[in-house]
């Protein structure tokens, strides 16, 4: 009896088992909202697109490089803040600025242009660089400057020029950066980043 009882709970057992079809009501899953670009699977996580993580694609990865591939100057003050010309020869004769950028990180120059000569404000000038300048993972954090000169034979002058960061932990990878929107000088950085 014993035996016979314990074959019909086998019995019973296996019949539920392959007895039982599958939910055919969808995904048992609940699904989630995907941050920044991310695309929802069909077990409901979601395919992160480069530089972000996390069950939702919410998290931010810090890129193991970023280039600077150009730089720009957009806006810079034709005349000097005393209203004379930035370049005056010793004969009275004036000429405009002949400017490049010049990017630092601490002390260690990390660009300088080439300078254009008799620049006009009233132009965008471009730089774009040989190879592009690498900042590396340990670099991103730190504070860079970004300048422009006036290029004379014997000192460059200073035109102007900003303290910034580059990158920020929550602000998305831009591929163009404003420096300086609110001063006479102003640069447009152009990047793209490695992880």
């Amino acid at each position: 009896m014993k035996n016979c009882i314990k074959g019909l709970s086998m019995l019973l057992i296996i019949a539920l088992f392959f007895g039982c079809s599958k939910d055919d009501s969808g995904s048992s899953c609940t699904s989630i909202t995907c941050l920044n670009g991310g695309v929802s699977r069909a077990d409901c996580g979601c395919d992160c697109p480069q530089g972000y993580t996390g069950g939702n694609c919410g998290t931010q990865v810090t890129p193991s490089q970023i280039l600077i591939t150009k730089i720009k100057v957009t806006t810079f003050p034709n005349n000097r803040t005393n209203g004379n010309f930035w370049d005056e020869t010793a004969l009275g004769n004036f000429v405009r600025p002949d400017i490049f950028p010049y990017l630092t990180r601490g002390s260690t120059a990390l660009l300088q242009g080439t300078a254009v000569q008799d620049a006009v404000n009233t132009n965008v000038y471009t730089w774009t660089p040989t190879t592009p300048v690498v900042l590396t993972q340990s670099q991103i954090s730190s504070l860079y400057t970004l300048s422009l000169y006036d290029e004379d034979s014997l000192t460059n002058e200073f035109m102007g020029g900003w303290d910034f960061y580059i990158y920020n932990s929550s602000g998305g990878f831009p591929t163009t950066r404003t420096v300086g929107a609110a001063g006479p000088v102003t640069f447009e950085l152009t990047l793209s980043y490695v992880w």
